[in-house]
Parts: C-alpha cells; structure tokens; sequence
C-alpha cells in the first residue's frame, strides 16, 4: 500500500468525523423520538451521507479517480445543501467539514496520490 499524503491522511480523518457525526445525530434522534416505522426510515435516509463518507473513508487507500471524484461529488452535495439551507439554524458549522475536505482534497498532493 502506498503512504498517504498529509492531505489525504486529514481527508480520511474528516470523512471518518463527519460520517460518524451523521450515524450519531442519526441514531440519538431515534433515541429522543422513539422507534417507529416513520422514524427508523427518516433517520436511516437522514444518515446515508454519512454511510457514505464511512465507506469512502476506508476505499481511500485504492487512490483511484472513481474514490476521487466520488469523495467530491459527495462533499460537493452536501456543501450545495448546507447553502441551500443556510436561514434554518446550525447549517454555518454543516458547511464547515465538507468545504475543508474538498480544500484537502483539491491540493496538488492530494490530486497527485489519486491521479496518477
């Protein structure tokens, strides 16, 4: 395997905090809602993103251009959909993780080690 970049090392470690951060919000909103059919999908759709950048996260070390522009599609989507819903409260720190992923990723080492 080869060694990550500093880039792609601080890209894996946000994928994996920000994924966890939405399989946690996920799962203590069933905790505070209760489990019903309704609510165990809701949350279960609500943590996909987050399923997502787990699985990514651990693909990172086959540095390939599907992982690539998977990982900014992905990032790119849910940085669309902070803006969007920018005026309901908390979506300033939302956009946050996702825009510093694509900044890490987007670095020329970062590029390189994909890339190639």
């Amino acid at each position: 395997m080869p060694e990550l970049p500093t880039p792609v090392r601080w890209v894996r470690i946000l994928l994996y905090v920000s994924g966890g951060l939405f399989v946690v919000t996920a799962v203590g909103m069933l905790m505070l809602t209760g489990v019903t059919a309704y609510e165990l999908g809701y949350n279960a759709m609500a943590s996909l993103p987050g399923v997502a950048q787990i699985l990514l996260a651990v693909f990172i070390r086959r540095n390939g251009r599907v992982v690539f522009w998977s990982i900014v599609v992905l990032e790119t989507l849910l940085a669309l959909y902070s803006l969007i819903t920018l005026g309901e409260d908390g979506r300033i720190p939302q956009l946050i993780l996702p825009v510093a992923t694509l900044i890490l990723l987007l670095r020329p080492a970062s590029r390189a080690f994909f890339l190639r």
